[in-house]
């Protein structure tokens, strides 16, 4: 049996898509199933997948340890002693950071785990406000935006990036 217990972070989903993130390997057939075998269960009741989560729910799956077999993302966050990450702007919500010119945001096909998400993972891990193990569904995620560069310039500069999560 594995149990999770909802945070604030993954509260106010539905109990399906909870299961989608936490259990990828976990078809939405067969978690149907479960749920109707009583094998996925919200504090020890039968639930259906509309339930809505909150915080402080314990939801116990019995299945087989095939559903958990799934290999880990890369957790190269872990790896990072000290953030290179600039923070512009941070609260419960977002994150927004500055993007060193020639940092990868992502990783890529190289397999390049020195990325802007990893050292902001590392930043929020190192800080106490992200635990990857506590939370289920939610990672933190990166977007760019650039900024408009002048048209008048003469000399052509790199837009710069931001990141939030």
């Amino acid at each position: 049996m594995r149990e999770y217990y909802i945070t604030k972070n993954d509260s106010g989903q539905r109990l399906n898509k909870f299961l989608e993130k936490a259990v990828p390997l976990l078809s939405g057939g067969m978690m149907h199933k479960y749920l109707r075998l009583k094998r996925i269960k919200v504090n020890n009741k039968r639930t259906e997948a509309a339930y809505k989560l909150v915080e402080g729910d314990s939801v116990q799956l019995y299945l087989n340890d095939e559903y958990f077999d799934a290999p880990k993302e890369e957790e190269a966050f872990r790896r990072i002693k000290t953030p290179r990450v600039r923070v512009v702007y941070e609260d419960e919500h977002i994150l927004l950071a500055d993007k060193a010119p020639g940092m990868v945001v992502h990783a890529d096909e190289h397999g390049d785990t020195d990325t802007l998400i990893a050292h902001i993972q590392a930043y929020l891990f190192q800080s106490g406000a992200w635990n990857p193990d506590d939370a289920a569904s939610f990672a933190p995620a990166c977007a760019t935006v650039s900024t408009a560069t002048p048209a008048a310039s003469s000399s052509r500069q790199r837009p710069l990036k931001r990141c939030a999560y």
